[in-house]
């Protein structure tokens, strides 16, 4: 079953799930909104989903995996340059959510910080998720480093680690402050630590 641009059914749900759950929160999150959204019946969401739990489930490993693989993992599997593709991206993203009233912030950090102590089930899952984008800075690095663009003496998986930590604890303090001057400082600060680990500096 196909409508909205020929989505079907199950990719409406999730779609419009992710929507209400980026905005509201998993537990805040009503099913009536998220049906609404999709313009589809409670009975086609349970013909789909067994609970909300397992359409949260999907979420995660269906629609947040995509984002992170979008605009971190794919890009960086080809860049000649990952620092300048790493700064580039989160300019790209942070530009958008400038654009956001309210600044919602990164939405898979913030289903894990809502639902990772409560569900060992969010909690493999987004562990996973960011697994993948860590792995694909370090591979990315340390491809960089092996061609001379970055110092020898940086170790890839550390210098990872800490990118993600830079741009989550960016975003996060974003959505604390409602300030997008804060994402602006955080891309000047994440461009100049990359500058500091290039060869060339």
């Amino acid at each position: 079953m196909t409508g909205q641009g020929g989505a079907t059914t199950r990719q409406r749900l999730l779609q419009a799930g992710q929507e209400e759950v980026y905005l509201h929160g998993f537990h805040g999150a009503s099913l009536g909104a998220i049906l609404g959204r999709a313009e589809a019946t409670k009975g086609a969401f349970f013909h789909y989903f067994a609970s909300k739990k397992a359409f949260g489930y999907a979420l995660v490993d269906e629609v947040l995996a995509k984002l992170i693989a979008d605009q971190w993992v794919t890009p960086l599997a080809t860049s000649e340059d990952p620092l300048a593709t790493i700064a580039t991206e989160f300019e790209r993203g942070i530009e958008l959510l400038k654009t956001q009233q309210p600044i919602l912030g990164c939405p898979l950090n913030n289903l894990a910080q809502e639902m990772n102590p409560l569900d060992a089930g969010f909690r493999d899952r987004t562990t996973r998720v960011f697994q993948s984008w860590r792995d694909a800075y370090r591979s990315a690095l340390a491809r960089a480093q092996r061609r001379g663009l970055i110092l020898s003496a940086v170790e890839p998986a550390d210098a990872a680690h800490m990118l993600v930590a830079q741009i989550e604890g960016t975003l996060s303090l974003a959505r604390n402050s409602q300030d997008p001057e804060t994402l602006t400082t955080g891309a000047r600060a994440l461009r100049s630590y990359l500058a500091s680990i290039r060869a060339d500096n």
